[in-house]
């Protein structure tokens, strides 16, 4: 068996069908039949049931699937490490980050990086968590900053930061001089949220049904959270859900003092990597600079 057999394993998977996996391969449907009954013989196992529509895994089908994308893009990272030295191309790093990290944080730690290897070249890809995770189990990106949660279990965390999300308003608004509330106060209003497979979104929504309430009411829906959305909120009576500090304030913006009633909206912000993934000497030095640039200090200022 060898990196090609793995290819073919996982592109029959991919497509469906022989043929169509065939077609993508660049070669004939017999030589990847014959392909596919090697690995199988090798292994002792049948990897795909044949199927009236094609081909459907067998459950040690899926467990060898596993490790074979795993071996694949392992192999594909020394192939990449050993081209970046033969090119001496190990200046490089590939670089992810939410729309909810502190920009601050971004800017200085790469300033830093800058200014430390005037050879150093950044790719920087700002994405939703669910496209970061996507592109770091694809290879695509190096690193990715952004929020901890159970979908990361399968890659490498290193926790830089906690921070807690806040029900904010206009600083005029009734319910921010009022005092107390419930989430039952808040069932009428109107609110700025992200999409609905958002994890926090889902928090917010499962707080209310477990209440016996309707979800909140969309107003505005986006698909990232960013400071230049607080001009939709300032002025107007709508809710959302983003960090309190020095930049929700100084956009004219308030936090509800919010009985939560069993709502988690504390986050963990971390570093997120693949498990074994080359990392270049650059892409090192950057998670260091991160890590020292998270500190409470810093924190608090940015946020």
């Amino acid at each position: 068996m060898d990196v090609r057999d793995l290819e073919y394993i996982i592109a029959v998977q991919q497509y469906g069908t022989v043929g169509k996996a065939a077609d993508q391969l660049g070669i004939t449907q017999p030589s990847l039949t014959k392909a596919v009954r090697r690995v199988e013989t090798q292994l002792g196992v049948m990897l795909f049931e044949r199927t009236s529509t094609g081909m459907r895994m067998t459950q040690a089908g899926e467990l060898f699937l596993e490790r074979a994308r795993r071996l694949s893009r392992d192999y594909d990272d020394a192939l990449a490490e050993m081209r970046s030295i033969r090119n001496g191309e190990q200046g490089g790093v590939r670089i992810g980050y939410t729309p909810s990290l502190p920009d601050a944080l971004v800017v200085a730690v790469c300033r830093r990086l800058l200014r430390e290897r005037p050879a150093a070249r950044l790719r920087m890809r700002r994405r939703l968590a669910r496209e970061l995770l996507d592109l770091l189990r694809d290879g695509e990106i190096d690193l990715a900053v952004m929020p901890i949660s159970a979908a990361t279990d399968e890659f490498d965390t290193n926790v830089l930061y906690e921070d807690c999300l806040a029900v904010v308003a206009d600083a005029g608004h009734p319910l921010v001089a009022r005092g107390r509330v419930r989430l039952s106060d808040l069932q009428d209003q109107q609110w700025l949220l992200p999409e609905g497979h958002i994890t926090v979104r889902q928090a917010l929504d499962n707080a209310f049904i477990k209440q016996g309430l309707p979800p909140p009411t969309l107003r505005i829906e986006a698909d990232f959270s960013s400071e230049a959305l607080f001009a939709l909120i300032v002025g107007t009576p709508t809710l959302t859900l983003s960090r309190c500090g020095r930049m929700t304030h100084a956009a004219g913006l308030a936090p509800l003092d919010l009985d939560l009633g069993g709502l988690d909206l504390r986050r963990r912000i971390g570093l997120i990597t693949r498990p074994g993934g080359h990392l270049s000497p650059v892409s090192n030095r950057l998670i260091e600079l991160f890590q020292d640039e998270s500190c409470e200090r810093n924190i608090q200022e940015w946020l």
